[in-house]
């Protein structure tokens, strides 16, 4: 649990960072904070679960993750 409290904290400082450096963009640039927190959360999930930002497309277009 505690690992997920400082993993929680790392994104928020992840968002913060990129957001004041002022050279992202609205949604893209945040992409790889998401898949840490996810990846990082899913590795204590049993099964694990891994985090895949940028899925293949499947005929219904490119999803955001999964």
């Amino acid at each position: 649990m505690k690992e997920n409290i400082q993993l929680v904290e790392e994104y928020f400082r992840d968002l913060r960072d990129i957001h004041q450096s002022g050279g992202g963009v609205k949604e893209e640039s945040y992409y790889g904070s998401l898949e840490k927190l996810f990846n990082g959360i899913g590795k204590s999930l049993k099964p694990r679960v891994r985090c895949i930002i940028q899925l293949q497309n499947r005929g219904a277009g490119k999803p955001d993750g999964g």
